[in-house]
């Protein structure tokens, strides 16, 4: 499945569609709150997803299913970005925070504290 759509949503599942056929190829279920963002890494074999529910899942596209998870966040988290170079992921979330993440650790590089409401988006470059 190399060419393909993905999508979350409130239902809390992934789903895969075909890009040529438009075909939906498979639903990935593990989110127990509304998926809020998705990020495919373009250097390992991975979707990352973040939820209502303040977890942030590494999925494995090869087996799918989830093989690492992110907790820190004290509430839902809306956002996530990849850094095209690093294997670090960079989450947002209700709680006002953005949280650096080594992605092979699951360890918490840095809590960027500064907001005062929801971080929605980010960019990692």
């Amino acid at each position: 499945m190399n060419q393909f759509f993905v999508t979350g949503s409130s239902d809390k599942t992934i789903k895969f569609w075909d890009l040529v056929t438009g075909e939906l190829k498979i639903t990935l279920t593990g989110h127990i709150n509304s998926v809020r963002a998705l990020e495919v890494s373009d250097r390992h074999p991975y979707l990352f997803s973040c939820s209502e529910d303040k977890t942030v899942k590494c999925w494995d596209l090869e087996q799918n299913k989830v093989v690492r998870q992110y907790h820190g966040h004290l509430s839902g988290v809306y956002s996530l970005a990849l850094h095209p170079q690093q294997d670090l992921l960079v989450t947002g979330g209700r709680d006002a925070t953005a949280r650096v993440w080594d992605m092979r650790t699951k360890k918490e590089a840095f809590c960027l504290a500064g907001h005062t409401n929801i971080v929605e988006s980010i960019v990692c470059q």
